[in-house]
């Protein structure tokens, strides 16, 4: 495989400092890269078909892809199923090819078909195809779920049951008294915390300078601090939830020397009462028990 010509292009191209871009230079060169994702997939399908990655002494054709393509292994299956699926999709690859539809329309279609196993005989590639020259990706994702459940809804119930249980959460502490927070969520349960991030994270006006990884982490505080407020929280012993925050007289003054405050969950024991924050102390902490 003579790639020489290509790098040579790309080499002229990384030279050429970008003046006077129009938008059919940027269109151009998106449908250039698309072009290329084709034959990476179409290439990748044949090393894995010729056990190429076997040679190597690699256990699968992914592994050596991502390995070696530095890619990661959810990109390098992307482009192994493109590549097969392509073979019995003529329509999308010509198009494609084209620079009529994008690589990511494109890979959509191909694991839509994928999906369908038995049942792929019923996706209409002419039809889906004017759908992917008509509409965004976004909306061809959803087109996809749609077609999906239309031509075999027990799988797609069986595949989401399957998400569903792939689901975790993990907040963990760290060194320095922050917490780190990761996770996966089925489709419908990340919808549900998406709006409710979204509808707390907007910009405060002008002078809000919080990024949106920061605005979007003060929205999940302030959802949680919003439920703790409500009471509707599962009473455990009797007594429902709140997060209790420990310090002293010295650190609430602000006095050099003083230890740090901390927090943890924790369970308002009976006959104890919520007091505030003093005036001097962050706003935050208004919602949380003082003791000292």
């Amino acid at each position: 495989m003579e790639l020489g010509g290509l790098c040579q292009a790309i080499a002229e191209l990384e030279s050429c400092e970008p003046r006077d871009v129009c938008g059919d230079d940027m269109r151009g060169l998106r449908s250039a890269i698309d072009r290329l994702e084709r034959v990476f997939s179409k290439t990748a399908r044949s090393f894995a078909r010729d056990g190429g990655f076997a040679a190597e002494n690699a256990a699968t054709a992914v592994g050596w892809i991502s390995h070696n393509c530095h890619m990661s292994a959810t990109s390098a299956a992307d482009r192994l199923c493109v590549g097969r699926e392509l073979e019995s999709l003529p329509l999308v690859a010509q198009a494609l090819a084209a620079g009529e539809i994008g690589y990511q329309s494109a890979s959509l279609l191909c694991h839509l078909r994928e999906q369908l196993g038995e049942k792929r005989d019923a996706l209409d590639e002419k039809q889906m195809v004017g759908y992917a020259k008509q509409f965004s990706v976004a909306q061809m994702r959803v087109l996809c779920k749609h077609a999906r459940h239309a031509a075999d809804p027990e799988g797609f119930e069986r595949d989401a049951e399957e998400d569903f249980e792939r689901r975790w959460l993990h907040i963990n502490p760290m060194l320095d008294g922050m917490h780190s927070v990761d996770g996966v969520l089925d489709a419908a349960g990340a919808a549900a915390v998406r709006t409710a991030l979204d509808a707390l994270s907007k910009p405060k006006g002008a002078e809000d300078r919080r990024s949106h990884g920061q605005r979007q982490a003060d929205a999940l505080v302030e959802l949680a601090h919003h439920t703790l407020d409500s009471g509707r929280l599962p009473r455990r012993r009797g007594v429902r939830p709140h997060v209790s925050v420990t310090t002293t007289l010295e650190t609430l003054k602000g006095e050099v020397g003083s230890r740090p405050p901390t927090s943890s969950s924790r369970y308002l024991s009976a006959g104890e009462r919520w007091s505030g924050w003093p005036a001097t102390a962050p706003s935050r902490g208004c919602c949380s028990r003082t003791r000292w």
